[in-house]
């Protein structure tokens, strides 16, 4: 269920009408928080397609202009376009108007605002909500994409107390919940959480022989649910890898290491320490029974 809050925002632009944007532009016109909702992209069939499905109150073919029109814009864009998107949206740092972004990797925004000499910022709010599917574009958007989902809040160090509470506000009015993290810290983490799963589902998907007469394993059970994201959008995963690449480099590594202590094991062919290795392999958090 949508909460109600009392933040001044009125008007919210949406930037990139994919997967992720889409579906928060349903939730957002849907849970009445807001007064308008706006899309844009440099894709004019995806903005036919929201505002013929409803999914916005108006597009907004110009940024700049759009941008001007709203009190809240969210960047939902790919890694590889965030930095001609901010050329625009610099221009309304350290204004009135709250700015988030929900890259899965922060290492080019990192880059630009140092770059540009811009770490001052006040209300770029960074954030990233742990939600999406292995399909992409705006005809997979879903309803409740966001619900019970964990968004993170990268504040940078001169953040507005005030533009976090309001980007906090965004996203528990789709029903997510916030926790806070510094940037620093944000693409290792997703590293563990997300690009490293992802980079070993694209490679188990790479070893996987084509089973014709069994169709089925592509659906159902163990493989099917470990290659499912290995589905995803394959432009859009290659510039995640790039941006993070030092930190996935290491995962594999860390990986690699893993594997050949399991193969060792097996090798030694010792039962005790295969089904020890095993017991410590149990997610922490699952009950041994």
């Amino acid at each position: 269920m949508s909460q109600k809050n009392n933040i001044k925002i009125k008007k919210v632009l949406v930037v990139g009408l994919g997967l992720i944007g889409a579906s928060l532009c349903r939730d957002l016109k849907k849970n009445s928080n807001y007064e308008k909702i706006y899309g844009h992209d440099t894709d004019n069939l995806a903005m036919e397609y929201a505002l013929k499905n409803n999914y916005v109150h108006e597009t907004r073919k110009d940024l700049e202009e759009g941008i001007k029109d709203s009190d809240l814009i969210v960047l939902c864009i790919p890694v590889h376009a965030i930095r001609k998107v901010l050329n625009v949206v610099k221009y309304f740092f350290n204004g009135d108007k709250v700015i988030t972004e929900t890259l899965s990797s922060k290492g080019s925004i990192f880059d630009y605002l140092t770059d540009n000499k811009l770490l001052d910022t006040k209300n770029f709010i960074l954030s990233h909500p742990m939600a999406g599917t292995e399909n992409f574009g705006i005809r997979n958007s879903e309803e409740n994409l966001f619900q019970e989902a964990n968004t993170f809040i990268c504040p940078l160090k001169f953040s507005d107390p005030d533009k976090c509470n309001e980007v906090k506000a965004l996203w528990k009015s789709v029903g997510s919940n916030t926790n806070n993290i510094i940037i620093e810290n944000h693409d290792l983490l997703l590293t563990y959480l997300s690009h490293g799963p992802h980079a070993i589902s694209f490679a188990l998907s790479n070893i996987t022989p084509l089973f014709e007469d069994l169709p089925w394993v592509n659906t159902k059970g163990s493989l099917a649910e470990m290659i499912r994201v290995a589905k995803s959008n394959p432009e859009a995963w290659a510039n995640i890898f790039q941006d993070n690449q030092d930190n996935l480099i290491n995962y594999i590594n860390i990986y690699l290491s893993e594997l050949e202590l399991l193969k060792s094991i097996l090798e030694s062919k010792k039962q005790e320490d295969l089904l020890s290795y095993l017991k410590k392999s149990k997610p922490k958090n699952t009950k041994f029974s």
